[in-house]
């Protein structure tokens, strides 16, 4: 699990050595991601003090069901466990112990020795009898036996030693006192996670009404989790639901959002790759440690494969110096033997073909028409189909920009859904009003283009197109943005269109209010001339 959150954490949390914090990262995220309880090794007390909280945690009902549904939410809420174990030990460091005073007691007492034990002992005396009872430390009893080591004239073989004594009441003390520093420590921690459970459960229960609200279009809750630190919880959800409603009920417009969102897959983009193609060439390999077939002679000192020219020179003893002298310096004459086999030799061959690109799909620019022309059902219309573009934007991580229309004209980026929900609700919940200019809307849009998020748009204007055709320089940038391969889409909401501005689009769609059961027609060769 690669994470620079949960490094970090690793390499410099507050508590506990690296490895146990490593084990308590991997035990959370698997137990949220699998469901499944798994051995941990915590070698540090100060974490595995943690343990017990974590698995209440983590088993809740509810943290298991979200998490079961969306794997980047089990991420998300370990990290914010991973958060809530840095700030409770750091709330911890900052609280003064009640436990501080007995600690520095127990520190002096370790120092103490034989010569001084008898004129600091009362003040220990005094102190621990009013702190524990009898059965829990037996002052004495301990006062007892340190008296009879420090006593020379005591002569018994199962007396202890002053040094032995004090390291066994120090054990006996030490325990005590670590189990009393933990219980207020997991005070303190359960302090804190009865806050930080308070706020998880309430987030969770958030997040899956927005769940529903943006059902059936998006199981994206990881993307969503942020939203649920914000205060957007306060806005109208009811809004959100009742467009979620019409569009469940409107076959129409929903099959109009997703050919939208499917227009730029059918798009392929496509690269050359290059790579390597290995053949097997046939080659044939000199194998030295064999005879075959004779190539030659040449020098050596090779005994075995002397020219008799050369074995003639040890029937003359005048001339044996000269053959040994040959066969040291390697000159004598030999024959060469060669035998050779057959093999395969790899071989590399640049190639290249035709790939598919991977493109991220497309953003969308939305312009919609908010004049008084498009009060009452148009408005409906506009807004639901608004709602099902914004679900699949979520859906594929897109980006998606709004401008709105009338006289002017007002923007919103959708994409930062986490802090722009409530103005799309304040959006969905507006009354259109005021008059109708079309061309600074497509004016931004075109100008958007230019943006590195959204060259690559599909504009979408929705209108019932009442309005006059767009000059010839806003006409002329369309044109341009075209042949840079941007689509333009129009929703037609009526029948009192103005068919001069509808040639401007390459595909256009109208919404007959008066036709039920086939409120939504391609009519794009209509109006081309």
């Amino acid at each position: 699990m690669n994470n620079e959150y949960f490094d970090k954490f690793i390499n410099y949390g507050l508590i506990g050595d690296k490895n146990s914090r490593e084990n308590i990262v991997n035990y959370i995220y698997n137990f949220l991601v699998n469901n499944e309880e798994s051995n941990i090794t915590i070698s540090n007390s100060d974490l595995e003090n943690f343990v017990p909280i974590i698995n209440e945690i983590i088993s809740n009902s509810s943290v298991k069901e979200i998490c079961a549904e969306e794997g980047e939410v089990a991420f998300e809420i370990t990290k914010e466990i991973l958060e809530f174990i840095n700030k409770s030990k750091k709330k911890i460091n900052k609280c003064i112990s009640p436990y501080d005073e007995e600690k520095e007691l127990n520190k002096s007492f370790e120092k103490i020795k034989e010569l001084d034990f008898n004129g600091h002992w009362q003040n220990f005396s005094t102190f621990l009898k009013n702190k524990y009872n009898k059965s829990e430390l037996d002052i004495d009893f301990f006062e007892k036996e340190f008296k009879k080591s420090l006593d020379k004239r005591i002569e018994d073989k199962n007396k202890f030693s002053f040094e032995n004594l004090k390291e066994f009441f120090l054990e006996h003390w030490d325990e005590l006192l670590i189990k009393k520093q933990t219980l207020w420590e997991l005070e303190l921690i359960d302090q804190e996670r009865k806050k930080f459970c308070k706020d998880l459960y309430s987030r969770i229960e958030e997040l899956k009404k927005l769940q529903e609200v943006l059902e059936p279009f998006t199981n994206e809750l990881g993307r969503l989790w942020d939203m649920t630190k914000g205060s957007w919880q306060a806005v109208n959800l009811d809004i959100l639901k009742r467009y979620a409603e019409l569009l469940k009920n409107d076959k129409s417009l929903k099959e109009l959002a997703n050919m939208l969102g499917k227009m730029q897959e059918a798009e392929k983009e496509f690269e050359e790759e290059l790579f390597k193609n290995i053949q097997m060439k046939p080659e044939w390999k000199v194998n030295h440690a064999s005879k075959s077939d004779l190539i030659g002679v040449y020098e050596s000192d090779d005994i075995s494969s002397l020219l008799p020219s050369e074995t003639a020179l040890l029937a003359d003893e005048t001339l044996q110096t000269v053959f040994f002298k040959k066969f040291a310096e390697k000159k004598l004459q030999t024959f060469e033997y060669q035998a050779r086999i057959l093999g395969y030799k790899e071989g590399e061959l640049q190639d290249s073909r035709k790939k598919e690109k991977e493109v991220e799909k497309g953003p969308f620019i939305i312009c919609v028409d908010t004049s008084g022309s498009m009060h009452g059902s148009p408005e409906t219309v506009a807004k639901t189909l608004c709602f099902a573009i914004l679900k699949i934007a979520i859906r594929d991580n897109r980006k998606c920009y709004l401008i709105s229309f009338s006289t002017g004209i007002e923007t919103l980026n959708l994409t930062d859904l986490k802090n722009s929900l409530d103005k799309i609700i304040s959006f969905l919940s507006m009354s259109f009003h005021g008059g109708t200019d079309a061309s600074p809307a497509m004016k931004e849009a075109l100008k958007m283009l230019s943006n590195q998020d959204y060259k690559k748009a599909d504009i979408v204007l929705v209108s019932d197109f009442v309005m006059p055709p767009f000059d010839k320089e806003t006409h002329d940038h369309i044109q341009l943005a075209k042949e840079n391969k941007t689509k333009f889409h129009s929703l037609v909401i009526g029948n009192s269109q103005n068919s001069a501005t509808i040639k401007d689009f390459d595909n256009n769609w109208i919404y007959d209010l008066k036709n039920p059961k086939s409120v939504l027609t391609l009519v794009e060769n209509m109006y081309k001339l």
